[in-house]
């Protein structure tokens, strides 16, 4: 659906916030950009929280070039995780890792290299990636992702493709209501109950009792957690066993 469907949706068939007033001043309760902006925040939410956004196909978003001695790179602001980083043409990821692991000793057996002359690596090509050395949450800030070796003049220009999970990449904006949401079709409309949720919590009567915006966000809640099952199904690979491992299964949170 569009912006200027859901806006319409939330507005007229959800909080019921509309006359047939001819003329006058209107006697809205929330504006349009109110609407838009607890929309975005609703599809936000739910893209974080129900994991159904996983991206590793469009250009600008998964993939990161290269440059000779840079080991940090900002991921695109839509992504809040990386599920897997491949090097240039390669048809296998390369190594998930963290700070602690890269940067102090740490025994062989967590790497498939040796992590003693990997510690001490030259540039050249990435063997592993980390993304834990910002906080995302802080304000303004962008996810990094950090390589490990520094990438020599061989690898410059050469590209790092992502997988990434990551928020819907639209304008939320009223010069922008046509453009289609990038929620599965299916949960759009739940994405509205935390629009509606956002809209009526600081005007319900201090009773005690459940109120209708509490009814919204069980909703959204009961959604996020259908849209979350339905994922771990679709991704679901039987486990399978091999001689030197333990037991591995496809699917990853």
């Amino acid at each position: 659906m569009k912006l200027v469907e859901l806006l319409d949706e939330l507005r007229k068939n959800i909080l019921h916030d509309h006359s047939d007033l001819i003329a006058g001043d209107s006697d809205q309760l929330w504006s349009d950009e109110t609407l838009l902006r607890y929309i975005k925040d609703a599809e936000r939410k739910f893209a974080r929280q129900a994991m159904c956004i996983r991206d590793g196909t469009t250009p600008a978003i998964t993939q990161i070039k290269l440059r000779t001695g840079v080991v940090q790179y900002p991921v695109h602001k839509a992504v809040f995780a990386v599920l897997s980083a491949r090097y240039d043409t390669d048809q296998f990821d390369i190594q998930r890792s963290g700070h602690a692991l890269v940067s102090q000793f740490t025994p062989s057996e967590v790497f498939t290299y040796d992590s003693v002359t990997g510690y001490n690596a030259q540039p050249g090509r990435p063997i592993a990636y980390m993304t834990d050395e910002t906080l995302l949450l802080a304000p303004n800030k962008q996810m990094t992702l950090t390589v490990y070796p520094a990438p020599s003049a061989t690898e410059d220009g050469k590209l790092l493709r992502l997988r990434t999970l990551r928020y819907p990449n639209i304008d939320y904006l009223l010069s922008n209501l046509n453009v289609e949401s990038e929620i599965p079709e299916d949960y759009q409309l739940d994405c509205l109950e935390w629009a509606a949720y956002r809209a009526q919590r600081h005007n319900d009567a201090d009773g005690g009792a459940a109120t209708p915006s509490d009814k919204h966000k069980q909703a959204f809640d009961e959604a996020v957690f259908n849209a979350h099952k339905e994922l771990k199904r679709t991704l679901f690979a039987n486990v399978t066993l091999r001689y030197g491992g333990n037991g591995v299964s496809g699917y990853v949170a």
